[in-house]
This record gives structure tokens, C-alpha cells and sequence, in this order.
């Protein structure tokens, strides 16, 4: 009997277990499917988080990304930087790297393979590109716009310089050269043509203005009134090296001092004695002020590194090479060598590289004046002006004050260089934005060539970099376009 009850009470004491366990299992079953549920959430957000923050670092970066360099001219720089911006945002796959350096760096760099397109801003010739810089033969050039070289002085413009001539211009940069050497090759004494010599007849028959100066170069007041030349005396059809003034008859030099035109600047047309050794009898004498005297020297400015800007300014605006009497002799060749002021013979004290430090060095002197790129020069807040300027050959100042202005006396002498016509208001001093490649493009640089190419891109790039485009509806039919196939 013991025993019996015994089992009973083992077997009622399992059922009672059993029923225990299986009120238990539910709970442990449900809190099992919480820590499921939040840690499939807990992997779910961390998911999110990864691929969110992958979309996110992805935006503007390509899938397969390809990289392309440009390199080379300042003065070009700003019109393929607008190039390049727009064609990133057009191609994500492409990413560029925009440099400058100038003409000579960015030569260099191509022909040697360390950029994809060289920038420069003059003319090259592939024979010549393969002689000093190594270039090979199957080298390539795209004309990409156009652009201008002036000549430029402070915005204050405390001299009252409004307009020079080539032959005054180069008679200031070979007197303030640290080497006071003539120009090889160039026209200091071209028959008919005025210049500041050493106060006697020229062997051509010229007569000298002012006396030569010390290797200081001269000085603001020994501008010459007779500086440009077509003809034999100072008629009407002469402009003076600085603002007009009343033209005076060459018999009858002024008694005593008269004054100019330009508002403050009363001393600008001085009496001369008359046993001067001029046409005219006098000279013009640009003004001054208190801080910044007429008698101040000429600071002249120019870039110390091999410049296609330089080299347009020495064959252009000072004519070096030029010969004859009309403007159909100037081309881009300027002097032997590179084509630099070392090439001439010529050294000078006051040096920049590359466009922008020539502008900041001629804005920040008064008595400076300077060449540079005329996009650069005319944009806003520079801090230099342009001057007005009579080319080689011409009987009148072309106004290149203003962008406008500027932008159709560049597009009129641009016609007119291929013809060697240049008329009233074509400027002499335009020159071509060129891109150099080692081989025919391909790939990348093909399709950035093209983008640069398409009449509607260039005309924006151009309007855009206050250049001109190759598609300017001046020179369409004029100017050969070259095709990128």
C-alpha cells in the first residue's frame, strides 16, 4: 500500500512538472521572438545606415572615373576653366586638371607627356614645337578662341596717358632695358617714322625727339608729341602719345605753354625750344601729380617666363620685325630665339610671371606700365586700364577701351590679318588661344576637344572669359575653323 501510494505521488508529481513546463515554454518562446525581432531591426538599420552613406558618398563621383590635365597659358587659363567646369558637370565619368604656368611651361609639359593638352597664346608651328620643346612630329594644334595683348597702365592713371604709339611704346621698353640694347631686327627708324632717339636726323631721314636717356629709360614728361608716323610732318592725321590735343601747325610751334584737353592733367602739351630738332617743334608731356611727378621714370613691366603674351606684344604692339611702311609685315615671329625679350637683347627689372602678376605689378605703381592679356586686363576691379593704341602702319588710335570695344577692334583685326589690311579700328594686337596635343585626340581629350568645339559651347566659353570665339560672326567665312573629327 505504501508503495502504491508512493508511485501515485511520483506520478502526480511529473503531471504537475509537465504542466509547469508547459506553462513556461510560451514566455520563453515569446521573449525568443522579441530578441529575433530586434535583432533583425537592429541589422536592418545598420543596413540602411551603410547603404544610405554609400549613396551618399557616391553622388559626383563617376563609376569609372578618367582623368585629363590642361596646362600652360595664363591668359588662357580663365577661358578653359569655364570649358571644364561645363563639361564635368556634362560628363561625370571625366574629371579635369586645369593648371597655368604660361605659354613656355605649358609647351614643355605636353611635348614631355606630363599634360594631356598644352594652352598657349600664340600661334605655334609644329616644326618649331619639335625643335625646342621635343614635341614629335604627329603633334596637333586647335585654334580655341581669341584673344587681345595690351598695353596696360594703373586704373589711377596719374600720367594721363589715354593712347600710344608702336614706335613710342617700343622706344620705352628698349630705354628702360637693364642692358640698353637696340631691338634686333627691329624698326627704331623706319623712313617717315618719328621716334625718341638722340636728338639728331636718323640715317633714314627721321628726326630724333628727345635725347637718349640714362639706363633709368625716360621719364614721363619726354613722351613725344610726334611718336606715331605715317608721312612727313605732324598733320592732323598724327596722334599724340598721350590724350589729343589741338594739333598745332609745324611752322608755328607754341610760344608758351598750352594746355591739353584732358580735364587735370593741364600740362600736358609743353613748349619746346625752337631749335628743337622736331617737325613739330615741341613735345607732349604726359602730367603728373604731387606723389607721382612728370619727371618720374617709366617703370616698365614685363613677364620673366617664356610668354606667348610676350611674344604677341614684341611682334605686334612694338612691331619688331615689322618692315616696310604697312601693317602686312607684322606677323607673330618677333625676334630670333624664343621669340622673348631675351631673344632681343633685351633685360628688365621690374618682372612677373605669368598675366596676373604683371597686372597686380602695374597696379600697384603709379608711374608703371605694363602689357597683359586684354580679358584679364578689362576685367573688373583689375586694377589697370588699357591704352588706346596706334599700330604699326596706322594713321589713326584704335579704342580698345571698354570690352565691347575692345571685343570688335580684336574680331576687326583678326579679318583683317589675313589680309594685311588693317583699317581705322582693327587692332593690331590680337593673337590666337591654342591647344596642343602630342597625337590626334582620342578618347577623353577627343571628347573634350569636341565639347570646346561645338559652335553654341565656344561662343558661351568665349562671351563668358570676355574672349572672342572662333564662331564670332565676324570672321565666319574669314577665319578657317579647324575641324575635330
Amino acid at each position: 500500500m505504501n508503495a502504491k501510494k508512493m508511485r501515485k505521488k511520483i506520478a502526480a508529481s511529473r503531471r504537475a512538472r509537465m504542466q509547469r513546463e508547459r506553462a513556461v515554454s510560451p514566455v520563453v518562446a515569446t521573449l525568443i521572438l522579441i530578441l529575433v525581432a530586434v535583432a533583425a531591426a537592429a541589422a536592418l538599420y545598420l543596413w540602411l545606415v551603410a547603404w544610405q552613406g554609400n549613396v551618399t558618398g557616391g553622388i559626383g563621383q563617376p563609376n569609372a572615373q578618367s582623368t585629363l590635365s590642361i596646362g600652360g597659358s595664363t591668359s588662357v587659363y580663365p577661358f578653359s576653366s569655364y570649358a571644364v567646369t561645363q563639361f564635368e558637370q556634362n560628363n561625370s565619368d571625366v574629371v579635369i586638371s586645369n593648371n597655368q604656368g604660361g605659354t613656355g611651361a605649358g609647351l614643355a609639359a605636353v611635348c614631355s607627356g606630363q599634360v594631356d593638352i598644352g594652352a598657349a597664346s600664340a600661334p605655334e608651328v609644329i616644326s618649331t614645337l619639335q625643335t625646342n620643346d621635343g614635341c614629335p612630329a604627329t603633334a596637333t594644334e586647335q585654334t580655341v578662341a581669341y584673344d587681345g595683348v595690351d598695353a596696360i597702365t594703373p586704373a589711377a592713371n596719374v600720367h594721363g596717358l589715354q593712347s600710344i604709339s608702336w614706335d613710342t611704346l617700343q622706344a620705352v621698353y628698349v630705354a628702360a632695358s637693364t642692358t640698353q640694347t637696340a631691338i634686333t631686327g627691329g624698326n627704331l627708324a623706319l623712313p617717315g617714322h618719328y621716334t625718341m632717339g638722340n636728338g639728331a636726323a636718323t640715317t633714314t631721314g627721321a628726326p630724333a625727339l628727345v635725347a637718349t636717356p640714362a639706363v633709368t629709360g625716360f621719364v614721363w614728361d619726354q613722351i613725344p608729341a610726334c611718336a606715331a608716323a605715317v608721312g612727313t610732318d605732324c598733320g592732323n592725321t598724327y596722334a599724340f602719345g598721350v590724350t589729343t590735343v589741338a594739333v598745332q601747325p609745324s611752322t608755328t610751334p607754341p610760344a608758351t605753354e598750352v594746355a591739353c584737353v584732358a580735364v587735370g592733367f593741364t600740362n600736358d602739351l609743353c613748349d619746346a625750344a625752337a631749335t628743337d630738332a622736331t617737325t613739330c617743334g615741341w613735345t607732349v608731356c604726359a602730367g603728373g601729380t604731387v606723389a607721382s611727378p612728370a619727371t618720374n621714370s617709366i617703370q616698365v613691366w614685363a613677364r620673366q617666363e617664356v610668354s606667348g603674351t610676350t611674344q604677341s606684344f614684341i611682334a605686334r604692339l612694338l612691331a619688331v620685325g615689322a618692315t616696310g611702311t604697312t601693317p602686312s609685315g607684322i606677323g607673330f615671329s618677333g625676334c630670333s630665339g624664343d621669340n622673348q625679350f631675351d631673344g632681343c637683347g633685351l633685360a628688365y627689372t621690374h618682372l612677373g610671371t605669368g598675366n596676373p602678376a604683371v597686372i597686380a605689378g602695374v597696379a600697384a605703381n603709379p608711374d608703371a606700365i605694363g602689357y597683359a592679356s586684354d580679358g584679364l586686363a578689362q576685367t573688373t576691379g583689375s586694377g589697370v586700364v588699357p591704352v588706346d593704341f596706334q599700330g604699326f602702319g596706322q594713321t589713326t588710335v584704335v579704342a580698345i577701351i571698354g570690352e565691347s570695344t575692345a571685343l570688335k577692334a580684336i574680331a576687326s583685326g583678326i579679318a583683317a590679318g589675313t589680309t594685311g589690311n588693317y583699317g581705322a579700328q582693327s587692332y593690331v594686337g590680337w593673337r590666337p588661344f591654342v591647344y596642343i596635343e602630342t597625337a590626334p585626340p582620342t578618347g577623353e581629350t577627343l571628347r573634350y576637344l569636341q565639347f570646346v568645339m561645338d559652335p553654341a559651347n565656344n561662343e558661351n566659353f568665349a562671351a563668358e572669359s570676355a574672349e572672342i570665339s572662333v564662331y564670332a560672326s565676324g570672321l565666319a567665312g574669314v577665319v578657317p575653323v579647324t575641324a575635330i573629327a
